[in-house]
């Protein structure tokens, strides 16, 4: 009796402990984060929107394939604006370029954007904390 007793207060533990692990499996992501910014003495509208994709780029005159995408509303917030993109390495080639582009948007007109390349992750000098410079859109 004393052995079914300490099989089953052992089973039970091993449960508990399994349980409380939960399924964490290592979260297989991974992350590029960086600063928004601009030369010009602009403050921004609180409904401000900030959008910024992380693309890979085959060939200089096609468009890029977007593996992730950020877009936030900057609600008062000025710049330096941080950004953070998750992305799936394994979507990732070493033979590829992959650069971060970034538009800021008022009432929906583009008033802020990229107009340089920002290579990341292949490019490991600008892989980490990136500061991406805007300018302001000609429309």
């Amino acid at each position: 009796m004393k052995k079914l007793t300490f099989l089953l207060f052992a089973l039970f533990t091993a449960l508990v402990f399994t349980a409380c692990s939960g399924n964490s499996q290592p979260n297989d992501l991974a992350n590029i984060s960086g600063t928004l910014v601009y030369r010009e003495r602009l403050a921004l509208p609180e409904t401000a929107s900030v959008t910024v994709r992380l693309v890979e780029i085959k060939k200089m005159d096609s468009p890029g394939k977007v593996i992730s995408r950020q877009s936030f509303v900057t609600e008062g917030q000025q710049v330096p604006l941080h950004f953070a993109l998750n992305y799936d390495p394994s979507q990732i080639s070493a033979s590829h370029d992959y650069v971060i582009t970034a538009q800021i948007d008022v009432s929906e007109r583009p008033l802020f954007i990229t107009n340089t390349v920002n290579k990341v992750i292949t490019d490991t000098n600008h892989t980490y904390d990136p500061t991406i410079t805007l300018v302001r859109s000609d429309n």
